[in-house]
C-alpha cells in the first residue's frame, strides 16, 4: 500500500501544495506545529534520511533554500528531519517551519 505521500503526489488525498515540480511536493503540515509549516517531500522514495542517497539530500537541501526566498525568511526558518525516531511515515520528508512568511503563503491547490 502506498505511503500517505504518494498517495498526495497521485493526487488521491488533497493537500494545500506550496510547490510541485518534478522532484518534490511541498504541502502544507496537516497538523502545523507554527504559523509556517510545510513538508518538503522528495517524489523518489527513500525510508529516511539515513538511507537517501547524497544526490537527494542535496537536492532536497536547494528546495529548503528555494522555499526561504519564496517566504522572504532566508535568515528566520528551521528544518526538521526525523530520522527513525519520531517519524511517522516512512518516506524522507523536511518540516520547513517558521513564524514569519505566512503572507507570502500561496497556495495552488
Amino acid at each position: 500500500m502506498d505511503s500517505v505521500f504518494l498517495r498526495i503526489i497521485k493526487r488521491e488525498i488533497p493537500a494545500k501544495i506550496f510547490h510541485e515540480d518534478d522532484e518534490v511536493i511541498i504541502i502544507a503540515d496537516h497538523r502545523p506545529k507554527s504559523p509556517v509549516h510545510l513538508l518538503i517531500i522528495p517524489k523518489v522514495v527513500t525510508r529516511n534520511f539515513y538511507e537517501t542517497p547524497p544526490e537527494i539530500l542535496h537536492m532536497l537541501n536547494g528546495k529548503v533554500k528555494m522555499v526561504a526566498e519564496k517566504l522572504g525568511i532566508s535568515n528566520h526558518f528551521r528544518i526538521i528531519i526525523n530520522n527513525g525516531y519520531c517519524q511517522e511515515i516512512d518516506h524522507l520528508h523536511y518540516h520547513f517551519m517558521s513564524n514569519l512568511g505566512t503572507e507570502n503563503l500561496n497556495w495552488i491547490e
